[in-house]
């Protein structure tokens, strides 16, 4: 379980608060200083060990050597008494005589002038006289004249002590005997050597035992392991060695230094050996001022550790809270001192919060803002209107919502280019924000801005502002060196009554912009009930038309033309009808303009192109059928396809077919309208220009394409017979056309005297009820059969 562990070890480091840098540092350093103070210490202790150790092995080796230098002078000294003893006739009398008496005589004279506690003659026998102890004169029995060492002198071990022994021959003049000394190295002796040294040193007689274990002189048991290899080690190597022992006084500095003895392996050995503690005492002043200043230097570390790290973990803390204030989206300085990284990388991150603060501003304000105006965005607006309606009737306020929309600015794109059209519309925004100083102006997308206007709002404000705007943009506009005449038409709905919540709001706002374009555009109008039943009436519509066009509820009728150069019918005009099973039959006045609206004109222009090629194909080959097309249609890029199918599909021949357009499909622009027209042409259909007379009626459409036939609008052909200025008209068109080359249609012919006038005036063909009312499909035939000629 690995989450417990790591939660433990972040607990333990809080509890300790190495959560912090500060703290990681100031321990980092302390510990470090404290390991390097205990190896400096550690080191020095070595050295004053290592210095405490030669001193005392020197003074010890010099009193070992001391000690040697005073017994081969004793040992001297008595070897000549004994040899005085040895040649004297009457000694050396007494002992080839075997004289007892005269022999303890002498050596008793002899022991007392030496000073010596021991003193023996031993005869060749092995016979000793003299007086001591039993093991001692056991031991002497047997002694050689020289020992292993070529030395006369040896030391021996026995139950009773420890003794160095001094032996001189008796000759006469052989060997006869010897004198031997047995000085006893004992507790007396070693005080003695002990007064010698400089330095107070202990010095102890050892001797080994049976066992092998070495033991002093006295019987203390000094003996254990590290002891026994100690001195066993100094018996077999030629040089001192130091060591440290566990001896009954402490520990102490020991040096063993083995005396030679009858045999090659000595029996004894002198330790002498210096107390550590003692031998370290002079050096406690040293060690206690390295101490002391091991702990100055690691408390002065500590203060300074902790001043460096808080130097180095306060910007560091001051930086993690500005970034942590950047993050929670508020702006945090930070205090730059110095000139170091530390100053860099706070006016480094001081540039970045600045930086990343004024982007996430910048990115903000693009949220809610529309970057062509700088006005407020739909979304904006929406959160502006919401809250003035959660407001207003706790308040006791208003919220009214006016939404404006500039008249004719398509135009102004398509004349004077985009650019152009941004630069009005921002300066519409400025106009509009100059305006209004009591609400909210947002650009809800194009041409559409948005007023909010809400608080206690006087009754009349909405009105009052509505005007105030509508005169303002009835002056032209400066745009780039351009003067563009627009205006600008508003709908105004208030709340909560015309909407409770933001959509019903604007919604009823629209649906008065909408009916004041309606009325003839710039002005305004205020949100009525009635204005939404209409907009549901018209949605029902919509979906009837949707469906009709599915069920194929749409027909055609037709309307004769009468060609009055060759006396018969040369042509029908399609009509569309709808017979809706619940509203009959609904007026191509009402559905059409729906049908724009919506896009729906372009599937029903399709399925009228294909069934008037269907039903004409029957037709006799002089008559042709003409098919009204909308801009819509006209603007959709697959309309040439749909023609070419419709004729294909049919087998109408192309020359059959007329196409009725009116001068409103050039407002879009001339240049993809003419490329249509020359590309039907060129499938051999022909072009017709209906009601020409009316709307832009620009002689410079007859010029840049040549038509095949004008329509002469009805309003001209209503008065031709009483009017003079309308027979003026039609005159001039028809000698127009006729110049260009173009038959002629007058439309709406309803008198004898109508057709009279049109028909001395030169008019190629005539249209209207004086010859019929549009026919159904199928009585086509019966009227083309009818003789018409009477009638015109």
């Amino acid at each position: 379980m690995t989450v417990p562990v790591t939660e433990t070890k972040r607990e333990r480091r809080r509890l300790f608060g190495f959560q912090h840098l500060r703290t990681r540092l100031a321990v980092l350093y302390a510990g470090l200083f404290a390991i390097t103070i205990v190896a400096v210490a550690i080191v020095a202790q070595v050295m004053i060990r290592n210095h405490a150790q030669n001193s005392v092995r020197a003074e010890l080796s010099t009193s070992g050597i001391v000690y040697d230098r005073i017994w081969a002078l004793r040992a001297k000294s008595l070897t000549g008494s004994a040899d005085v003893l040895a040649r004297d006739f009457g000694f050396r009398s007494a002992v080839a005589s075997g004289d007892g008496p005269t022999i303890s005589s002498a050596v008793a004279n002899l022991r007392a002038r030496a000073g010596v506690a021991n003193a023996f003659v031993v005869d060749t026998g092995g016979d000793v006289i003299g007086d001591g102890p039993a093991d001692l004169r056991d031991a002497i029995t047997d002694l050689p004249s020289t020992f292993a060492d070529g030395s006369n002198n040896a030391v021996i071990a026995t139950d009773a002590g420890t003794y160095r022994l001094i032996v001189a021959p008796i000759l006469a003049p052989v060997e006869i005997g010897q004198v031997v000394f047995a000085v006893p190295l004992d507790a007396t002796e070693m005080r003695a050597l002990e007064r010698l040294s400089a330095i107070p040193l202990s010095a102890t007689m050892l001797h080994r035992r049976a066992d092998g274990h070495w033991m002093s002189t006295d019987r203390t048991s000094l003996g254990d392991v590290a002891l026994d290899r100690y001195v066993n080690g100094a018996t077999r190597s030629s040089g001192t060695k130091l060591a440290t022992l566990d001896l009954p006084g402490g520990k102490s500095f020991a040096l063993a230094i083995p005396l030679a003895g009858r045999a090659e392996t000595p029996d004894a050995a002198l330790l002498l050996s210096y107390p550590l503690e003692t031998a370290l005492a002079s050096y406690r002043s040293l060690q206690i001022g390295i101490a002391l200043a091991g702990a100055v230097g690691l408390i002065l570390v500590l203060l300074g550790s902790r001043r460096l790290a808080n130097g180095i973990a306060r910007p560091i803390a001051a930086l993690d809270a500005a970034a942590k204030a950047l993050e929670e989206g508020s702006r945090a300085e930070l205090k730059v001192e110095g000139s170091d990284e530390i100053a860099r990388l706070a006016e480094s991150f001081n540039t970045m919060s600045a930086g990343i603060l004024e982007r996430e501003h910048r990115i903000t304000h693009l949220a809610f803002h529309d970057s062509l105006t700088g006005l407020p965005n739909r979304t904006y607006f929406r959160q502006q209107m919401e809250a003035a309606l959660i407001r207003a009737p706790k308040m006791g306020e208003k919220a009214a919502v006016l939404c404006l929309d500039l008249d004719g600015f398509k135009g102004v794109n398509d004349t004077l280019g985009h650019p152009v059209g941004d630069a009005l519309l921002r300066q519409v925004g400025m106009m509009l924000d100059d305006l209004v100083k009591d609400g909210t102006v947002s650009r809800l997308g194009g041409d559409e801005f948005a007023i909010i206007l809400s608080g206690r709002l006087d009754n009349d404000r909405p009105r009052a502002l509505s005007q105030q705007i509508i005169d303002k943009f009835r002056a032209p506009i400066l745009v780039d060196g351009h003067q563009i005449a627009t205006g600008v038409s508003i709908g105004i709905a208030i709340g909560p009554g015309d909407g409770e919540d933001a959509d019903l709001l604007l919604k009823s706002a629209d649906l008065a912009l909408y009916r004041a374009k309606q009325d003839g555009r710039g002005v305004f109008r205020f949100f009525e009930p009635a204005l939404d039943a209409a907009a549901r009436k018209r949605r029902q519509l919509e979906l009837d038309l949707r469906e009709a066009l599915l069920t194929g509820q749409f027909r055609l009728n037709y309307q004769p033309i009468f060609d009055l150069a060759k006396d018969r019918i040369g042509c029908f005009e399609s009509l569309l009808r709808w017979e809706h099973p619940t509203r009959g039959n609904v007026s191509p006045s009402e559905f059409i303009p729906v049908a724009e609206e919506t896009g729906l004109i372009v599937a029903i222009g399709e399925w009228v192109m294909h069934e008037a090629c269907r039903q004409a194909a029957d037709w006799p080959s002089h008559v042709r059928v003409a098919v009204n097309v909308s801009p819509l249609q006209f603007r959709n890029s697959g309309f040439s396809n749909i023609i070419f199918q419709a004729l294909t599909r049919s087998g109408l021949p192309a020359n059959r077919l007329e196409i009725e357009i009116t001068e409103s499909v050039f407002l879009e622009g001339e240049d993809g309208v003419l490329q249509v027209l020359h590309q039907l042409r060129g499938m051999g259909v022909r072009i017709a220009l209906d009601d020409f007379g009316t709307g832009y009626s620009s002689l410079s459409y007859l010029r840049s394409f040549p038509f095949d036939k004008i329509k002469i609008d009805k309003s001209f052909v209503d008065r031709v017979a009483q009017d003079e200025s309308s027979a003026a008209i039609v005159l001039a068109i028809v000698d127009l056309a006729k110049a260009l080359k173009m038959e002629t249609t007058a439309e709406g012919v309803e008198d004898r005297d109508q057709l009279d006038q049109l028909r001395g005036q030169g008019c190629s063909s005539i249209q209207g009820y004086w010859f019929s009312r549009p026919v159904e499909g199928g009585a086509v035939l019966d009227l083309i059969a009818e003789p018409m000629s009477a009638a015109a």
